[in-house]
């Protein structure tokens, strides 16, 4: 299983690439292409929601208000909210036959009873993170908080679990030096009293301990704070005014610390993680969450697991019925009401289209030659390696890169995971820039 962070869920993997320049009012939203929208139904029996798939291949011009790239966990939280709350005519496009990206699931079905006959069992497998944490209980992450604003927070399922079992060194036999098996028990106390205590030592327990403590500076904002409670634009403070003292707090620590990796709090200046074992278990942590070491995972998304995992009443979620049934509620959450909104499956975007001087973005290509038009803007929820070859305007992909052309000589990166020469311990940690460039 792969734990996936509060932090991590829903909306933080959205890129918002544009929006128009003029506000309007609300209106509807799509479920094309090509023609009118076609709900996905349930198969007899339950299951994976059956997306009806359109037999028109022939390309047309389709308007919507925004156009969303990629049907993943992302792009759907996205879709839901401006379809439920904003009253907008989301379109979303994926080239997947299924929605929910990297969360999807997917059914097979066993043998034939050889003696009756009869059909064999049907077997959900989860493509991505099985395991999650803030759904069943307070505080919510991003997800649930999500799904509580359009209405379908109580449709999902959750099933607690109290831990998960961990082996090190697999196959390599007994003793020292082998296979160890152990279990990670949440809650306050378990953990440390056992295999840290254990295998860790004393230093690790007092390393442990206080990086727990220093890195609670992250968490209480993002506890406190919820997702949907934070916006863009000039008035992009007024929702946080509520929850003032948090907020100061986190502009207190600066942006380096609260957007950036975890390195500070692994490999200095605020702390130096220096036993092996306990250096190993929060690198096993990171990479459930990112897939990177601790030192360039997300700091917050760590500090949030440091402290989800060792609360009073801590508990793992995972949905009755597979990841699957959150992917199936935001794509009814997508589609609901009467804006014409819809996820668009087998629908692979060719590019992201702008104006000639590539100053906004205007719309998609599709591959299949259909071209979709946005009013207000498009929501990128493909991978951040992708855009680029998205974007066939230069002038475009130069003005998103600071001014500079990703392509010129010399150019540096606005954004990067390259490690640097000899930064960090061990030379990993990232560096990461994201200025934006001037209007």
């Amino acid at each position: 299983p792969r734990p996936a962070a509060a932090a991590a869920a829903a909306a933080a993997a959205l890129t918002a690439l544009a929006l128009a320049s003029s506000p309007r009012p609300a209106a509807p939203f799509l479920q094309g292409p090509p023609t009118a929208a076609v709900p996905p139904r349930l198969p007899p029996g339950g299951g994976r929601w059956v997306y009806p798939l359109r037999s028109s291949s022939v390309p047309e011009e389709v308007e919507v208000d925004v156009a969303i790239v990629g049907a993943g966990i992302g792009g759907l939280c996205a879709g839901a909210i401006l379809n439920t709350l904003y009253g907008k005519k989301v379109g979303i496009y994926e080239a997947h036959y299924l929605a929910g990206g990297c969360a999807h699931a997917f059914e097979r079905e066993g043998p034939r009873d050889g003696r009756t006959g009869e059909r064999g069992k049907t077997f959900t497998f989860d493509s991505g993170p099985t395991i999650v944490l803030g759904c069943s209980g307070r505080p919510y992450n991003p997800l649930r908080q999500v799904l509580n604003a359009v209405g379908r927070g109580d449709e999902v399922d959750w099933i607690r679990y109290g831990g998960w079992g961990m082996v090190e060194r697999p196959g390599r036999g007994d003793g020292q030096g082998g296979e160890r098996r152990w279990r990670v028990e949440l809650g306050p106390g378990p953990f440390e009293e056992g295999p840290l205590a254990e295998y860790g030592g004393p230093a690790a327990a007092r390393e442990f301990r206080e990086l727990r403590e220093l890195s609670l500076e992250l968490v209480e904002g993002a506890v406190a704070i919820p997702a949907m409670a934070m916006r863009a634009g000039p008035a992009a403070l007024v929702p946080l005014l509520r929850y003032f003292r948090e907020l100061v707090g986190l502009i207190r620590l600066g942006p380096e610390l609260t957007t950036g990796t975890f390195g500070p709090y692994m490999d200095g200046p605020r702390y130096v993680v220096t036993d092996p074992w306990l250096r190993d278990w929060l690198d096993a942590l990171a990479f459930s969450l990112s897939g990177l070491p601790a030192s360039r995972t997300s700091a917050a998304a760590m500090a949030y697991v440091l402290y989800d995992l060792h609360r009073e009443g801590a508990a793992l979620d995972y949905p009755r019925g597979g990841m699957g049934s959150i992917i199936d509620s935001l794509v009814a959450a997508v589609g609901q009401g009467g804006n014409g909104s819809g996820v668009h499956l087998r629908r692979e975007v060719q590019s992201i289209d702008t104006d000639e001087e590539g100053r906004r973005f205007v719309g998609l290509t599709l591959k299949n030659g259909t071209r979709v038009r946005a009013r207000d803007g498009i929501v990128c929820n493909v991978p951040v390696w992708s855009v680029a070859a998205l974007i066939k305007n230069p002038r475009a992909r130069e003005a998103l890169n600071g001014g500079v052309a990703p392509s010129a000589e010399g150019a540096v990166p606005r954004q990067t995971w390259k490690v640097p020469d000899g930064g960090g311990r061990g030379g990993t940690r990232s560096e990461i820039r994201t200025v934006r460039p001037e209007p």
